[in-house]
């Protein structure tokens, strides 16, 4: 009877330290099983991170069959990669988007078992290694993702339904188009909700000066054509304020990461009026003018000479 009750009292305190293990990874919900498909666009990868990407995937609690396509228009890449996949569940993955743990997929996926979520979205991270490695100027100007990032819709690693998807239509293969997504959140939306489920990705994008003054200009010149097109619905003020010379600095300073970083504040203040300066030039060109983006001719013209 003695013995029982140890063993009783050994498996309560296993069972407890279970519970306490669970509550400090975050809590798993269960998901039913479906066959799940991860969809990665391929161009020009830094190896050592898209191995990174690929190895994380395979530690994932939920087996998915990942899909590559290599070497065209990110959107073209995403469209014949959803078409081709298996899973009902499509999980769109960038070469640069490096899961945080193995619970990431389990949980990014678990909200679309409600018919009302179109679709699941992952905050985005920058880890403190990957950005140490940054040239100097390139650690100022990548200083506001040393946070966590939640995106409304972004499609470097969300979770669709494939029938939603082909539905809908996929992604705008337009050369033009450079926020892919953004046509695609106005359709989703009108399917079902957004849905952010706490899973990160840590986003490692491989740059130097000349790359990042690139995706600045390239991040503002889309931001002038969505709200050219109407694409942009809401806080429409925030963007024209962000494009207004000078009082487009202000913004530049409130997203600065005061708390962690102040002893970087003088130096960020230093090298503002060129976020400033490139974030003029790219939204009033993508507000006034119809060009297409920079990696998509690139992409189209390397095709050609194949």
């Amino acid at each position: 009877m003695a013995e029982k009750k140890i063993i009783m009292r050994e498996q309560k305190v296993k069972s407890k330290i279970r519970r306490l293990k669970i509550r400090k990874l975050g809590a798993v919900p269960k998901t039913k099983k479906q066959k799940v498909s991860i969809v990665i666009p391929v161009y020009k990868p830094e190896m050592e991170v898209f191995a990174k990407v690929k190895k994380m995937i395979k530690k994932q609690t939920i087996k998915a069959e990942i899909v590559e396509m290599w070497n065209n228009p990110e959107a073209v890449s995403m469209n014949k990669g959803i078409k081709k996949a298996n899973g009902r569940i499509v999980v769109t993955l960038a070469q640069d988007c490096v899961p945080q743990n193995k619970y990431w997929l389990q949980k990014l996926i678990k909200p679309l078992e409600k018919k009302e979520i179109a679709v699941s979205v992952s905050d985005l991270y920058l880890s403190e290694d990957y950005w140490k490695k940054y040239p100097l100027l390139t650690k100022i100007l990548t200083l506001k993702e040393r946070a966590v990032r939640r995106p409304t819709m972004d499609a470097r690693a969300c979770a669709f339904r494939k029938k939603d998807l082909l539905n809908i239509g996929l992604f705008s293969e337009d050369p033009k188009v450079i926020a892919i997504d953004a046509d695609l959140k106005i359709k989703l939306k009108k399917m079902g909700r957004i849905h952010h489920p706490n899973v990160v990705v840590e986003h490692l994008h491989p740059l130097n000066n000349q790359k990042e003054i690139r995706v600045l200009y390239n991040y503002a010149e889309a931001n002038g054509k969505l709200l050219k097109n109407g694409l942009i619905k809401e806080s429409i003020w925030k963007y024209f304020l962000r494009a207004t010379p000078v009082l487009g600095l202000l913004p530049v300073f409130y997203v600065f990461p005061f708390k962690r970083y102040p002893h970087w504040f003088p130096l960020y203040v230093l090298f503002s009026p060129l976020q400033h300066i490139i974030y003029l030039a790219g939204f009033w060109k993508g507000f006034l003018f119809d060009k297409e983006s920079i990696r998509n001719i690139e992409v189209l013209e390397k095709n050609k000479t194949i």
